[in-house]
């Protein structure tokens, strides 16, 4: 009987602790189990990394409002109309000179080699009444194969010398000019374009030539400034002519016996002397190369 109610006694001795063990929680041990998943819970965020990652999102929603702002300018250059340039030639000019033989002393007939041929009266700059029909230019234009070809039969009409320029760029509207100084002559050119797409070349030569002038009541030789005015169409690989400019000197030729004339006293009867007119006309030339015309249709 007491060995029985003992140990009823043990066994509520021992219940008592495990079923308060059951019943009440260990809080600390919770606490520390808590903390570190509060920290890191949603109810508690990392403001620091969520801040990171609005100020990227707000960086690259400006980069992207940058890349949209410059579509306009894009599409601007692309609308915008193609700028109007202004249009260019390149001339390549040349001073030919011939010393013109017997047969064609009266100069080169430009009317029956070139096309476009006309004339222009030279006058005397600031005298609008001086007028002499001596002085008169002839004005052409010849194609690429046929400038060769004119090269040629000038040669066969007396003795010819060549004098090529730089060449020089024109462009439209902007006054230019040519200045060949052996020559004393001075060339003025402005470009245009006509409503009709066509180009035209104005050209003004100013010449010094020697011709006889009233002074004090008497003829005396002097350097007198003459010019010219005319308007030419240009195309490609065209040639411009300027032509008729004479010039007539008195020269004086000696002829001698080979030897014989170089006898004193006694060469003399083998040596002769004669003067004679000698006529030279000068011609200019104007050429617009391959490629050199601005049109339309290649701005395109």
């Amino acid at each position: 009987m007491y060995l029985r109610l003992i140990f009823i006694f043990l066994l509520f001795l021992t219940w008592e602790p495990a079923a308060r063990a059951v019943l009440i929680p260990d809080t600390e041990s919770s606490n520390r189990t808590l903390a570190p998943a509060a920290e890191n819970s949603v109810l508690q965020p990392d403001t620091r990394s969520s801040n990171r990652r609005l100020d990227g999102a707000r960086s690259s929603s400006q980069e992207v409002a940058g890349a949209r702002s410059s579509y306009p300018t894009l599409d601007g250059a692309r609308s915008s109309p193609k700028e109007n340039r202004p249009d260019e030639i390149t001339l390549e000019a040349k001073v030919v000179q011939i010393i013109l033989n017997d047969e064609h002393r009266g100069g080169v007939d430009w009317g029956a080699i070139v096309s476009d041929f006309h004339t222009a009266p030279l006058k005397k700059e600031n005298d609008p009444l001086w007028n002499n029909k001596k002085y008169r230019l002839s004005f052409g234009t010849v194609s690429e194969d046929d400038y060769a070809v004119l090269l040629d039969a000038l040669d066969m009409a007396g003795q010819m010398s060549q004098f090529p320029q730089a060449p020089i760029k024109v462009v439209s509207g902007m006054p230019a000019g040519i200045n060949f100084e052996k020559q004393n002559i001075h060339v003025d050119l402005l470009l245009s374009r006509l409503k009709s797409g066509d180009l035209s070349l104005r050209v003004n030569p100013h010449i010094a030539v020697a011709a006889m002038e009233l002074w004090n009541g008497e003829k005396v030789p002097a350097s007198v400034l003459l010019q010219a005015e005319t308007k030419m169409l240009i195309a490609d690989n065209t040639t411009i002519v300027i032509g008729g400019l004479m010039k007539e000197e008195e020269i004086t030729r000696k002829r001698k016996f080979p030897l014989l004339g170089n006898i004193p006293i006694v060469g003399l009867v083998f040596r002769s002397k004669g003067r004679l007119m000698q006529k030279t006309e000068t011609v200019i030339f104007l050429m617009a190369r391959t490629n050199a015309v601005n049109t339309p249709e290649n701005d395109e």
